[in-house]
């Protein structure tokens, strides 16, 4: 946005103010919950996705204080501006989706970091994972970053996109701080411990569809139901028609299924779908084994990406998928999740096969 457009919205939304009765301060929108107001005029919004190390945490640092929208991480408009439309950073906008703006989450990684006026007046959460007084460490964990993405887009045979990650990796290792061989060992002293993170994430939850009949009223959800394999806990996130979506946590399985019934809301065959379903959870039907198992094959691919190691991912996911029923469908459809947050498009492959 330019600071036109940006002056533009403060006009517009001053008018509305009059009649909302909604304040403006600075720039900044402060709404209630009965007049919601999306506030992309102040902020942007780039594309969330799984990073190495304790990458995904720096994103919350720069943060409005608005939830995102599905799969998107806020970013206030304080930071955003200093890199909005300047050409200095138009490489890294070019790097994923629209090449005009710094729209994703590894061009932000990027642009974040090495913009000097961000980097200069980012929260010390934020400097703590990319130090500024550590270039050498910063460095390092940007160019894993770039190197996740490039050594699978090479393997999809991306060449106009292999060419732009290794131009980043280039401008990376000739700021002189570190060497590509340095970069390749800590993305690779990295990813089986990235992998395992997700495996154990996606490993832990199901989605299905609730159908809810209650007298002649039909209230249906879509529903994701997680494990904590920490401390057993449950949680059921249900989201209507309405695309409305609600939480319900408890300590146990048993605990859950109890606050279905005393919440009003759910028939007991919709109670007894959620009590089936989380029979289904892969870590649950399966033996860590086979989450092993899971973990080692896409390892193997993410650090030497050819014919032989994908061909053992499909294996995989097509066992999963041909066997064991609904159970293997569900183990299916959460390997098929760890592999889409390492890239959509691997996936896609993946599945079509």
């Amino acid at each position: 946005m330019s600071g036109i457009d940006f002056f533009c919205c403060i006009e517009m939304l001053k008018k509305w103010d009059k009649k909302q009765k909604v304040s403006i301060y600075l720039g900044k929108l402060v709404y209630n919950e009965t007049n919601k107001l999306k506030t992309r005029c102040f902020m942007a919004e780039v594309t969330s996705r799984r990073l190495l190390y304790d990458l995904n945490d720096y994103f919350k640092h720069f943060s409005d204080g608005v939830q995102p929208d599905p799969d998107k991480e806020r970013i206030a408009r304080t930071y955003y501006r200093h890199v909005d439309g300047k050409d200095e950073f138009a490489q890294f906008a070019q790097l994923e989706g629209n090449q005009n703006r710094i729209d994703t989450a590894v061009e932000w990684l990027l642009a974040s970091y090495y913009s000097v006026n961000v980097r200069n007046i980012r929260p010390p959460e934020a400097d703590a994972i990319l130090p500024a007084n550590n270039p050498k460490l910063a460095d390092k964990k940007l160019g894993a970053a770039v190197m996740q993405d490039l050594q699978i887009l090479r393997f999809l045979g991306n060449t106009a996109a292999v060419g732009r990650y290794e131009g980043i990796l280039k401008f990376i290792t000739d700021r002189g701080n570190v060497t590509r061989a340095e970069v390749e060992k800590y993305y690779r002293d990295g990813i089986r411990a990235h992998i395992s993170e997700i495996i154990e994430e996606q490993f832990n939850k199901i989605s299905f569809f609730i159908e809810n009949i209650i007298g002649s009223v039909a209230k249906s959800y879509n529903g994701v139901l997680t494990r904590d394999p920490k401390n057993g806990q449950y949680k059921l996130s249900y989201e209507d028609a309405k695309d409305v979506t609600k939480e319900l946590t408890a300590a146990s399985l048993e605990a859950l299924l109890a606050s279905l019934s005393r919440s009003g809301e759910f028939s007991q065959a919709a109670i007894d779908t959620v009590k089936a379903q989380a029979a289904l959870i892969p870590a649950v039907s399966y033996p860590a084994s086979v989450r092993n198992d899971a973990i080692n094959i896409i390892t193997a691919f993410c650090l030497n990406p050819n014919r032989d190691t994908f061909n053992a991912m499909t294996v995989q996911y097509r066992k999963f998928l041909l066997n064991d029923a609904d159970k293997g469908r569900a183990a299916a459809s959460s390997f098929s999740s760890v592999v889409s947050e390492l890239s959509i498009a691997l996936s896609g492959r993946m599945v079509s096969l």
